[in-house]
């Protein structure tokens, strides 16, 4: 494992609240794919049947099923330990390792079909890590392998929107004490909110064709990375990615273009021969 210091302030949040019991603990209780994944298999099943997939950021192994249905031949990885140990234990059948995307040493050049990094995880990490870590997916992918990754969309709304408060689930229930604990349980998360909105979101960046900014993602404990459609297709293209192949879909599972404004974009591209 290879682990670059000193790590940015956007890589301790983002390790800090990986890392956290129930993070941990939701990750591991997602089971399911969203249409924009599902769409995106659809495509590569036939090339990936039983090769070999690289499962990047497993986190509780929400892609496990999937992706072991297409290849046993599989590999998941994720650089918070917590995450790998809550997988080996849910699959116990299947391959696991603590590894950074930026440096996958262990991980042959050119020996995965299919590498998928989901969740936008891509997003977790600064401007020249995650240029990095495009290369090095490109490094393990054999030549016509496909990638298959999501981001956040710098054109959405998401990046202009004003601060939001935490769903308030008073509903369901005319019981005092449930009224009093879930009313206890909102301000505590709004207290949350604002003591982070205010300490993170003045570390807010901006450069060409990409901001990361301290978003609601985790009660707006992270700092998350959004990109111009067509920079990071340029992304693509200079870590050695065919621009012609690429393939877009929105969060509800409808292709789309380098025009679309919707928050989070599943795309699919292959590897340069």
């Amino acid at each position: 494992v290879y682990l670059w210091t000193p790590m940015s302030l956007q890589e301790q949040l983002t390790r800090r609240t990986m890392s956290a019991r129930d993070v941990v603990s939701e990750y591991a209780n997602n089971k399911s794919l969203t249409p924009a994944e599902k769409a995106a298999l659809d495509e590569v099943i036939a090339t990936a049947k039983g090769k070999r997939i690289l499962d990047i950021g497993v986190g509780g192994g929400r892609t496990v099923k999937a992706l072991r249905a297409i290849s046993e031949d599989y590999l998941g990885i994720d650089y918070c330990e917590e995450m790998v140990e809550v997988c080996k234990k849910l699959y116990p059948e299947a391959r696991f390792a603590h590894a950074d995307a930026r440096d996958m040493k262990d991980v042959p050049s050119g020996s995965i079909q299919l590498a998928v990094f989901s969740m936008n995880g891509l997003a977790m990490v600064g401007h020249e890590d995650r240029l990095a870590i495009l290369r090095e997916i490109r490094r393990v992918l054999a030549p016509g392998g496909h990638f298959l990754f999501s981001t956040y969309n710098l054109a959405s709304s998401d990046t202009t929107r004003g601060f939001q408060f935490p769903d308030h689930h008073l509903r369901g229930t005319r019981n005092p004490v449930k009224l009093a604990l879930r009313s206890a349980r909102f301000a505590q998360r709004v207290a949350v909110r604002v003591m982070n909105r205010r300490r993170y979101t003045r570390h807010a960046e901006r450069g060409p064709g990409y901001a990361i900014i301290n978003d609601q993602s985790h009660d707006y404990a992270t700092m998350l990375y959004y990109v111009d459609m067509k920079t990071q297709h340029d992304q693509l293209e200079d870590a050695g990615f065919d621009r012609g192949s690429v393939k877009m879909w929105e969060r509800s599972g409808r292709a789309t273009d380098a025009s679309t404004t919707d928050s989070s974009i599943t795309f699919l591209v292959r590897a340069r021969a």
